[in-house]
């Protein structure tokens, strides 16, 4: 067989040809997937798939050809969707966790942020105002937010094991500032775990302030936590709150300092800032991490910051004046964890 140098350049250029459309073949492969878990979803299979069933009673209770239902199984089986035991076929455990929507974390939720990002990403090439609407908000902050379920006070509940300090705080009926609160993962599950601290969420978009107020009310805090829709930086308290938890990486760039400055300017002396190091850089020896990079395109041309180290982040709040930070590996990954002196 001769040496590609050896073969006539149309032959090459074919095969590139040919190897290029594999590769978008193989990109393909996810969407169709997720297509598939749409449809069994919105038909009901994966609810029956909680429980075991036989793609025979499956196909009985659906009204489909049961050649027909066992070609689907495979295909969910093979992506980790389903699993099988003898004849039988249910959820594997994460998958059965995501469907079954105690946990705070919701299929149908996952799957909207899906489609947002398939319709958002090709806008990069030509749109040059990355502003989201609300309702795109909205889907964004129940993507990356979960309810305060037991499951996720059980998570922090764990993550206040790991800040002691911060955690004593809380315990003594400090008041808490939360910047950025999306739909209220971080302070209404706060609030339930400790239930004499009273908070201020502050929530940009209305909309998604108002999805928070609902929430509260139905997590019974709603009489402690306070949902403001409003731009962070209009923050007019003074050495009033005791701790805060800043949600850094959905802050334009530009608008980074004036919120640090009134996050420093509303803690008390001796106040503590919990930052989370949600995006770590991507590293440039790893070039096969797309998905890190897709992420990053998402979330800079929708006005974010990425890539930002636990160090960058101390490093940024020290020079907001706060002091002593430290980093802490937490089952919400590293956070960095400052002061006001």
């Amino acid at each position: 067989m001769p040496d590609n140098d050896e073969l006539p350049e149309g032959l090459v250029r074919l095969q590139n040809a040919l190897a290029a459309r594999n590769a978008l073949k193989a990109w393909s492969e996810g969407a169709e997937l997720i297509q598939l878990v749409r449809a069994a979803h919105d038909a009901g299979w994966l609810t029956d798939l909680r429980d075991k069933i036989t793609a025979d009673a499956l196909a009985a209770e659906r009204g489909i050809p049961v050649g027909q239902v066992a070609n689907v199984l495979d295909v969910l089986t093979a992506a980790g969707v389903t699993e099988r035991v003898d004849d039988t076929f249910r959820l594997t455990t994460s998958f059965d966790a995501l469907v079954g929507g105690t946990t705070g974390a919701d299929l149908g939720e996952s799957l909207d942020a899906v489609d947002l990002l398939r319709d958002e990403i090709p806008l990069v090439v030509t749109k040059t105002d990355g502003a989201l609407t609300a309702a795109q908000a909205l889907v964004v902050a129940r993507d990356w937010g979960i309810g305060p379920t037991e499951d996720a006070l059980h998570l922090y509940s764990a993550l206040y094991a790991a800040l002691p300090e911060y955690r004593a705080r809380l315990e003594q009926g400090g008041r808490l500032l939360d910047v950025g609160c999306g739909i209220g993962a971080a302070v209404l599950s706060t609030a339930s775990l400790f239930d004499s601290v009273h908070a201020v969420a502050i929530e940009v978009v209305p909309e998604v302030a108002e999805v928070t107020r609902a929430r509260a009310v139905a997590a019974g805090v709603a009489d402690r936590v306070e949902i403001r829709d409003a731009d962070a930086r209009g923050l007019t308290e003074d050495s009033a709150f005791d701790v805060s938890f800043w949600a850094q990486p959905f802050f334009d760039p530009g608008a980074r300092a004036d919120t640090l400055a009134v996050i420093f300017r509303a803690l008390r002396p001796g106040g503590l800032l919990l930052v989370q190091e949600l995006f770590p850089p991507v590293s440039e020896e790893d070039e096969t991490n797309v998905r890190v990079r897709l992420d990053r395109l998402f979330l800079e041309q929708h006005h974010g910051t990425f890539g930002r180290t636990a160090e960058a982040l101390a490093a940024e709040a020290e020079a907001a004046g706060f002091r002593d930070s430290e980093i802490v590996t937490t089952p919400l990954g590293r956070l960095v964890l400052t002061h006001k002196p």
